[in-house]
C-alpha cells in the first residue's frame, strides 16, 4: 500500500510539474488583459487608510455601515491581506485577526476561537459562509477541516469580537466569523492557480466567470487538494513519526448575481466536495488489556449546500431580504462514527426608516435539522430532527445629527431543548470628531446545548478491574443540560490620527453561568461522567489593532490581544475544579501578530508575517480529567515573495513556521494523538485572462 501510494504522489508531482509548465508557456505568451480582480486589488493599494475606514460592513448590524458606524469590535480582512500574507486556508488567513486563536491540530484539522474556550469544535463562536451557518449543533462547533473555499473568491472576512445573539441567533456567545465571497458580477473572465509544496503538496484551482447578459453574471469554480501529514512528536505504531493524516480534496461549485430591474437584485450559489484522508484513532479503548491503543484509520467527507437570495429596494432606507439555504454534510470513517447533517433555513428581513431618526430591522426564520448517525462503542448518536424558530427586532436611534447613534436589539428564538431565550442588547456610538469613534456594548448570548449534551455519549476511557475487564468511562449527556449564558460589557475606541495611520482599541468583561462540567455517576455496567452546568466566572482583556501606511508601497499592521479567564466550578463534583482550569487555560493570555508588506522593486512585493503566541494549557481525551498539558510560548514567522510577471501572471514562493522544525500548536480532546506541524515550503503561480 505504502508503494503504490509513493507511486502515485509522484505520478501527481510529474503531472504537476507538466501543467506548471504548460500553463506558464501558455501565459507568457497570452494576450495582456484587464480584469476585474486586478482593477480591486489595485484600488486598494491606492486607498490610504481613511479611505478603507470607510469599507462597507454587514455582519455587525445585518445591514450595510462603514467601519466607522460600527458600534462592535470588529476587523476586516480583505482580499489583498490573504493574497499578501500567502496562507492556503480560511484558519491561517483568521490568525491575522486580534482575539482570534488559530492552531492547527494535525494536517486537516484546527482550532479556531475567539476570547477563550479554544477548542477542536470551540462552541462559543458561530461561522457563516455568505450567511450560512456551518456551526454543527450536533457537536457545537465547527468541523474546519469540511470548510474550504477558493481564497481568490473571498471579497473580505468579517471578524467580529464579543456577543452578537442580537443580530445572529444563539451560539454567537464570543463571536461571528462571515466569510463574505464577491459578486459574479466582479469575477468575469477565468483565473488558473497551480501551487506545489513541501506539505501543500499539490494545490489547483480554476474559475470563469461569464457575462450572461446587462442584468446577470455566472461564476463557476472548481478546486483540488493534496496534502501531506503532519509530523507525531514521539514514533508511533510502526516505530515512525509519520502522523498519518493526509488528505486531499476536491471541491466545486457556482455563483450567479442578477439585477433584473433597479430595485431587485438576486444570488443564488452552491458547492459540493468531497474529501479523503487519513487518520490515526487516538485514544482507543478496549475492554480489556492492554486497555489502550490506536488504529490507522481512512476518513471520508463529503456535502453540499445551496443557497437563494433575493433583495427589493424600494429606496436608500427601505429595503426586503429574503434568504434561503440547505446544506448537507456527512462525515464517514466506518469504526468511530458515520454522521449525515441536513440544514434547512430559511430567513427574511426588512429594514426602513421611521420618523427620520429611527433605523428599524424587523425580521424573523425558521431552521430545520435532521441527523442521521450510525452507532458504535465509541460514539453514540440519536437520530432524529429539531427546529429553531426566531424573530428580530433592532432600532438605530439617530440621537445627535449622526454623531451620536444608540441601537437596541433583540433576538427570541425558540429551540427544542430549552425552549424559549432571549438574547437583547444595547449599543451607544459616539462620533466625536471626524477622527474619533467611542462606543460602548452591553449584551446577553447564549449557547445551546448540543446533540451531544443532551442525548449521546463517547467512551473515553476504560479502567482495569480486578478480574481483567476493562470498566467503561463515558461521556454521557444530560437531558436536564441547559443552555450556557453570557453578559458582556465593551468598550470601543477608533483613532484615525492620519491618513496613514489608525488604531482600533476593544476592551470587554464578560460573565459566564451555566458553563458545562461533569459529574460522575457509577452504573453496574460503566462509570458516566454526566454533563451538569456547574462552571461559572468571568474572562476580560483588551484587543487593539493598528494600521500603518508610510507610503504606497509600505504597509504595516499590527494586532494585539491579552485575555484574563477566571473560571471554577460552583459544586467541585469532578477532581476539584480540572474542566474550569482547562476551560480557563486553553488559550493563550497575551497575541501578538505584525505584518509588513513592501514593494520593494515595481511589481515585486516582499511580505513578512511575525507572530507570538504566549503558553496556554490543554487537555487530551487521554487524561481529559487530569493533567494539563502545556503548550510553549513561541514566535512564529512566515515570509514570501510575490512576483507580477505581467498584470495577468502572479508568481509567489513562500516559507511558513520558519523558526520550528516541527511545533504542537494543540492537542485535540477528541480521538487524534499529539501532532506537529511542520516548516513548510510553497510556491504557486496565478493566471488571469
Amino acid at each position: 500500500m505504502t508503494t503504490r501510494w509513493m507511486r502515485g504522489l509522484g505520478a501527481r508531482r510529474i503531472f504537476g510539474g507538466r501543467f506548471l509548465v504548460g500553463a506558464l508557456s501558455a501565459a507568457l505568451f497570452a494576450p495582456l488583459s484587464s480584469m476585474a480582480d486586478d482593477a480591486d486589488e489595485n484600488r486598494y493599494l491606492d486607498m490610504d487608510l481613511a479611505q478603507l475606514m470607510d469599507i462597507q460592513v454587514t455582519s455587525v448590524a445585518k445591514k450595510k455601515q462603514s467601519l466607522t458606524e460600527a458600534a462592535a469590535a470588529v476587523y476586516v480582512i480583505s482580499q489583498e491581506d490573504i493574497r499578501r500574507s500567502g496562507v492556503t486556508s480560511i484558519p491561517e488567513a483568521l490568525a491575522m485577526a486580534p482575539g482570534i486563536q488559530a492552531a492547527q491540530i494535525n494536517a486537516s484539522k484546527w482550532s479556531v476561537s475567539s476570547r477563550g474556550f479554544a477548542g477542536y469544535t470551540s462552541n462559543k463562536l458561530l461561522i457563516l459562509i455568505d450567511g450560512r451557518s456551518v456551526y454543527t449543533p450536533g457537536f457545537s462547533g465547527v468541523f474546519w477541516e469540511a470548510q474550504h473555499v477558493m481564497l481568490e473568491d473571498v471579497e473580505r472576512i468579517e471578524v467580529i469580537r464579543g456577543p452578537a445573539g442580537t443580530t445572529w441567533g444563539a451560539n454567537a456567545v464570543n463571536g461571528v466569523i462571515n466569510i463574505i465571497t464577491k459578486s459574479a458580477r466582479d469575477t468575469e473572465g477565468t483565473v488558473v492557480r497551480l501551487g506545489v509544496g513541501s506539505e501543500d503538496r499539490l494545490t489547483a484551482a480554476a474559475r470563469q466567470g461569464i457575462k450572461l447578459s446587462d442584468k446577470a453574471s455566472l461564476r463557476l469554480y472548481a478546486m483540488g487538494e493534496d496534502h501531506g501529514s503532519s509530523e507525531l512528536p514521539e514514533p508511533g505504531m510502526n516505530g515512525d513519526t509519520d502522523g498519518g493524516d493526509a488528505w486531499k480534496n476536491a471541491q466545486g461549485g457556482f455563483r450567479a448575481d442578477g439585477n433584473p430591474t433597479d430595485n431587485d437584485e438576486w444570488t443564488l450559489q452552491g458547492d459540493v466536495y468531497r474529501q479523503d484522508g487519513n487518520q490515526i484513532f487516538y485514544p482507543q479503548w478496549l475492554f480489556e488489556a492492554p486497555y489502550l491503543t490506536a488504529s490507522r484509520i481512512e476518513m471520508d467527507v463529503e456535502g453540499a449546500n445551496l443557497i437563494g437570495r433575493w433583495q427589493h429596494h424600494w429606496d436608500e432606507h427601505e429595503l426586503l431580504t429574503v434568504k434561503s439555504y440547505y446544506d448537507y454534510a456527512a462525515h464517514y470513517d466506518g469504526f468511530v462514527f458515520t454522521k449525515r447533517f441536513s440544514t434547512f433555513d430559511f430567513e427574511t428581513q426588512y429594514e426602513t426608516r421611521l420618523a427620520e431618526i429611527h433605523d428599524v430591522i424587523v425580521g424573523g426564520g425558521y431552521r430545520r435539522l435532521d441527523t442521521d448517525h450510525d452507532q458504535s462503542v465509541y460514539l453514540s448518536l440519536p437520530d432524529g430532527g429539531s427546529n429553531l424558530y426566531s424573530l428580530f427586532l433592532q432600532d438605530t436611534i439617530n440621537l445627535f445629527s449622526e454623531r451620536v447613534l444608540f441601537t437596541l436589539g433583540m433576538k427570541w428564538e425558540h429551540n427544542d431543548y430549552t425552549g424559549g431565550e432571549w438574547q437583547p442588547s444595547g449599543k451607544l456610538l459616539w462620533k466625536a470628531t471626524d477622527d474619533h469613534t467611542l462606543w460602548a456594548s452591553l449584551a446577553r448570548a447564549v449557547r445551546l446545548p448540543s446533540t451531544l449534551e443532551r442525548e449521546g455519549a463517547i467512551l473515553f476511557g476504560s479502567q482495569p478491574l480486578p478480574d481483567g475487564r476493562g470498566l467503561p468511562i463515558y461521556f454521557r449527556g444530560n437531558e436536564d443540560f441547559d443552555s450556557e449564558e453570557a453578559l458582556s460589557y465593551e468598550l470601543g475606541w477608533r483613532w484615525q490620527a492620519s491618513r496613514r495611520l489608525q488604531f482600533d482599541l476593544a476592551l470587554f468583561y464578560t460573565d459566564y453561568k451555566n458553563l458545562y462540567s461533569l459529574s460522575p455517576r457509577l452504573t453496574p455496567t460503566s462509570l458516566d461522567m454526566m454533563l451538569v452546568n456547574t462552571i461559572s466566572g468571568e474572562n476580560y482583556g483588551l484587543e487593539l489593532s493598528a494600521e500603518y501606511k508610510p507610503t504606497k508601497e509600505l504597509v504595516f499592521s499590527l494586532a494585539y490581544s491579552f485575555l484574563q479567564s477566571n473560571l471554577h466550578d460552583d459544586v467541585a463534583a469532578l477532581n476539584g475544579n480540572a474542566i474550569a482550569r482547562h476551560l480557563a487555560n486553553s488559550t493563550a493570555q497575551n497575541l501578538v501578530s505584525l505584518r509588513g508588506g513592501w514593494e520593494f522593486i515595481r511589481n515585486w512585493q516582499f511580505n513578512a508575517w511575525l507572530r507570538y503566541v504566549d503558553s496556554y494549557a490543554v487537555a487530551t481525551s487521554v487524561d481529559l480529567m487530569q493533567t494539563l498539558h502545556t503548550i510553549d510560548d513561541a514566535f512564529l514567522l512566515d515570509l514570501n515573495l510575490i512576483w507580477r510577471a505581467r498584470p495577468d501572471l502572479e508568481f509567489m514562493l513562500s516559507g511558513r513556521h520558519l523558526l520550528h522544525e516541527s511545533r504542537v500548536s494543540y492537542i485535540s480532546e477528541h480521538f487524534n494523538p499529539e501532532s506537529g506541524i511542520e516548516r513548510a515550503v510553497y510556491g504557486k503561480v496565478t493566471w488571469k485572462f
